[in-house]
């Protein structure tokens, strides 16, 4: 059916006005829920660098806070530097952060570690010419590969809780940290990280 042109203008200008009413109230100046549109804002993010200090003896390698924690199931540092002995922590060669310049130190109930029952932490400069040595030495071990919440490569294995002890590395560009605690287990992994997370707040800032 066509419409008659009269009709048409009528529903034409009905229409118009209605428009007209609608954009007249989009643009009132009383309408509070209008703003005026801002500018974009750039947002500034401050990027911290930590700065990482190798240790010089076992004394300085955990805070007070995981020392209590350890002392707590009467476990002491027994040997490293810095510790009441002068032993190495292998007699028949250095660990691997020994190797490359950094410190292993060896925790244990005195008198138990003989029983196999110990923690060793080890933490080591990295330098850019011996990172790709460390990460040869770590890939040749079969560890699990994976990566921190802040970015460092990671290399552990669970072990378990008879002869595989549990073994969690974290590379930094600058420092190694490892744990290694014997037995093993998902429990003593999960002990290996968090003191591994302690180390690497003790020796950064």
């Amino acid at each position: 059916m066509r419409l008659q042109r009269g009709t048409y203008r009528a529903a034409a200008l009905a229409g118009f006005l209605v428009f007209s009413l609608s954009a007249c109230g989009m643009g009132s100046d009383d309408d509070p829920a209008e703003e005026p549109a801002g500018e974009d804002t750039a947002v500034e993010v401050e990027v911290v660098e930590l700065v990482f200090t190798p240790p010089t003896d076992c004394t300085a390698l955990l805070p007070e806070s995981a020392i209590s924690g350890l002392a707590r199931e009467g476990i002491e540092l027994v040997k490293g530097p810095g510790s009441p002995s002068t032993e190495p922590i292998f007699v028949e060669s250095q660990t691997p952060e020994e190797q490359v310049g950094g410190i292993s130190c060896l925790y244990s109930i005195p008198g138990d570690e003989e029983t196999g029952i110990y923690i060793i932490l080890s933490v080591a400069p990295v330098s850019e010419d011996a990172r790709p040595g460390v990460i040869s030495g770590l890939l040749a071990q079969n560890l699990n590969v994976g990566q921190s919440t802040d970015g460092a490569l990671t290399y552990w294995i669970w072990g378990d809780e008879v002869i595989v002890p549990a073994l969690h590395n974290t590379l930094y560009q600058d420092s190694w940290y490892s744990a290694l605690l014997q037995p093993g287990g998902r429990a003593a992994y999960d002990k290996g990280v968090a003191l591994v997370e302690s180390m690497r707040q003790q020796t950064t800032r």
